[in-house]
């Protein structure tokens, strides 16, 4: 509606000089947001995985209209005054929209009934929770914080916000959204004997889905701003269906795509037949409650592949709309997702309907090839200068909050991390993340943290009927019979470990009671490997030197030191005492190390860069590169040489995977066998 508010207003619309152009009614954005949850939960697989979290195959209709119904009432707090003058600034009291409701909730009844008698009444959803007011309250408080952190009441009633004055009246415009919700979904009001009181983990989901229709719904490229009158939930109902469409929720014409006569193998690859270790990886059962897969295969065995073709399976038989692969630095994962797009590529012929492939890294805007420049007014410039069907495909990545919102997306496991801490906005990470398969690089038993952490998530995605691959070099048996099991204190004893076979696959249905371990063989590559301690992990120069007469003998040398501080000194030292530039590693002929404190735009040269000079194709001969942990997992990078500080045996064993990774590779006089050389403490 354009000019001023003549009516409770939801939106605004203003000019650079803060006057308002436009406003979008309340009763308007309740019913947008109310439609856009009602598709989601429909027209995706949330549907299934919000029922799962019943202990149902999906959704009914009647719990879908109930939840629409709580999402209807997510904005029904801007009806009060201090909301409402902030429109027109004719008033002396100004407020939000959620402190002011949760304090009504909190207020004394005999203080509510004197300013509001029966008119905060609200709709018939206690029957709902048979009864109970607790459940009730909890659903509504899930509703009322979806700006991204849990809210509660703090006990500050004002009830100036609340009595009507010459222009307006908070609680007739109440009691008309509580009218217009029962209008819209009258099955969420049929006598249903089904139980609407689920766990606390569908309380985080649903917040997590809300927040993301709320996020759409707000978008007028699919919503416009209407007229106060116009309050029909059906037009809305096909806005929202289009929205789903076309930021690609709505998988199902991607999905028709595979071939069914294909392999799922040869879906995403070009290298032919599988390996067993693949084949085996790919062929795991697909449970309808969801499972969980553990891939143990070395380096270099193509677990990225099958990853990728798990996927593809899974994707084509509807248990899953999109994938998360996530890496352990933000080089891998650049690395990563140039793979996944060519897979991509494969898989989906139809362009118009191939889903775009994020690239999930903060500081990067990148969907498949093309990157964006971020302008203000969070607006974005994208290289190629794309139609606007193509810009909404990459609507994901536009945003580090809605990365997990893709079809596919490659990233680092911390976005993954972000969605079970507490921290703005997990909810809308953690229910975004339940449509993906779940591929998690690199876990390893020593990092303790990071391991409880995904823990958390894999209870949560499996309790959802979520799919997650885990894959390792190195897992060991304890952190793989804990992820399999749940079981924090089944720990299999030493002997028994040690008779486990290797590579090996796991898998276990989201119940998690009989885990299926299957040997399978790997790739015929293998490499023997030189270890020797060197005791002057203290002495940078005596580091520097050793690297450097190894570069001098052409040899392109990797040193990996454990603390930002010691790669630091290392790299003075090392550019002290070379006599040649040519043989440092740097970007644009300025020496450099390679670690994570950098600046954004300097840390894509450095990944840039460390690609170009140790890549598995590099013709660069002679050549030190003093790195951090930001190069030793998953990246596809090749040594001549190792040298690196003591680290736990399956960091180690990652490093040494950077170590004549391309067994094609003619090695310098002096260095045809791999050779570490591990940097002790005197």
């Amino acid at each position: 509606m354009e000019g001023e508010p003549t009516d409770f207003w939801a939106k605004l619309e203003r000019d650079d000089d803060g006057d308002i152009q436009a406003w979008h009614p309340l009763l308007a954005h309740s019913a947008d947001v109310a439609a856009t949850t009602e598709a989601l939960l429909t027209h995706t697989i949330l549907r299934r995985r919000l029922g799962h979290l019943f202990d149902q195959n999906q959704l009914t209709d009647v719990q879908i209209a109930r939840l629409s119904v709580l999402a209807a009432l997510h904005d029904a707090g801007k009806v009060n005054q201090g909301f409402q003058n902030r429109a027109r600034r004719e008033g002396t009291v100004y407020a939000g929209h959620v402190s002011p409701l949760l304090d009504v909730m909190d207020a004394e009844p005999e203080a509510k009934q004197r300013i509001f008698g029966q008119s905060l009444r609200t709709p018939s959803m206690l029957p709902w929770f048979g009864g109970r007011r607790k459940p009730l309250f909890d659903m509504l408080m899930a509703t009322f914080g979806h700006h991204g952190r849990p809210v509660t009441p703090q006990s500050r009633f004002k009830r100036e916000l609340w009595k009507p004055n010459d222009y307006r009246d908070p609680l007739a415009e109440m009691t008309r959204l509580r009218d217009a919700v029962e209008e819209w979904f009258p099955r969420a009001f049929e006598t249903d004997d089904s139980s609407f009181d689920g766990p606390n983990s569908l309380q985080h989901a649903y917040n997590g889905v809300l927040t993301l229709a709320d996020w759409i719904a707000s978008d007028d490229t699919f919503f416009e701003f209407s007229d106060p009158d116009d309050t029909d939930l059906h037009p809305r109902r096909h806005c929202a269906r289009e929205a789903l469409q076309a930021l690609g929720f709505d998988v199902e014409p991607t999905r028709v795509q595979l071939d069914r006569s294909v392999s799922d193998f040869s879906a995403i690859s070009e290298y032919g037949s599988p390996y067993p270790i693949q084949r085996t990886c790919i062929d795991r059962p697909i449970h309808d409650e969801g499972s969980l897969t553990i891939l143990e295969s070395d380096t270099g065995s193509g677990k990225t592949e099958a990853a990728l073709g798990r996927f593809a399976r899974l994707f084509r038989k509807g248990a899953v709309d999109g994938l998360y692969f996530a890496l352990p630095t933000r080089a891998a994962a650049k690395q990563i997702h140039d793979r996944v797009c060519r897979a991509v590529r494969r898989a989906f012929p139809d362009e118009d309907n191939r889903p775009p492939v994020v690239q999930a890294l903060p500081g990067y805007i990148k969907a498949d090839d093309t990157k964006a420049t971020r302008l203000p007014d969070f607006r974005v410039r994208w290289d190629d200068d794309p139609d606007e069907d193509e810009k909404k495909r990459r609507w994901a990545a536009e945003h580090s909050k809605r990365y997990l919102a893709g079809t596919v997306v490659v990233g680092t496991i911390d976005q993954v991390f972000l969605s079970t801490l507490r921290v703005k906005h997990a909810h809308l990470r953690n229910s975004a993340l339940l449509r993906h398969l779940l591929v998690v690089d690199e876990v390893h038993a020593s990092d303790v943290y990071m391991e409880r952490l995904l823990e958390e998530i894999l209870d949560h995605h499996l309790d959802a009927g979520g799919h997650a691959l885990l894959m390792s070099a190195t897992l060991g048996s304890r952190a793989r019979t804990r992820f399999t099991t749940g079981d924090t204190d089944d720990v299999p004893p030493l002997e028994e470990a040690r008779e486990e076979e290797y590579p090996l696959v796991t898998h276990v249905s989201a119940e998690r009671n009989e885990p299926d371990p299957e040997p399978a063989e790997s790739s015929d590559y293998s490499k023997k490997v030189d270890v020797s301690p060197v005791p002057v992990a203290g002495q940078p120069e005596a580091i520097a030197r050793s690297a450097l007469e190894a570069a001098r003998g052409g040899a392109r040398v990797l040193v990996i030191r454990n603390t930002v501080g010691d790669c630091i000194e290392t790299q003075r030292a090392l550019e002290s005492l070379a006599d040649d530039p040519d043989l440092l590693f740097g970007v644009h002929d300025v020496p450099a190390p390679h670690h994570s404190r950098f600046a954004p735009g300097d840390r894509k040269l450095l990944d840039e860069a460390v690609e170009t000079t140790f890549g598995e194709r590099s013709s660069v001969e002679g050549n030190v590169c003093i790195a951090t942990q930001t190069v030793e997992q998953s990246l596809d990078i090749d040594s001549d040489l190792l040298l690196t500080d003591l680290c736990p045996i399956d960091v180690l064993l990652q490093r040494i995977g950077r170590l004549h990774r391309d067994s094609d590779n003619e090695r310098p006089e002096g260095f045809e066998r791999a050779e570490v050389r591990v940097l002790t403490p005197e």
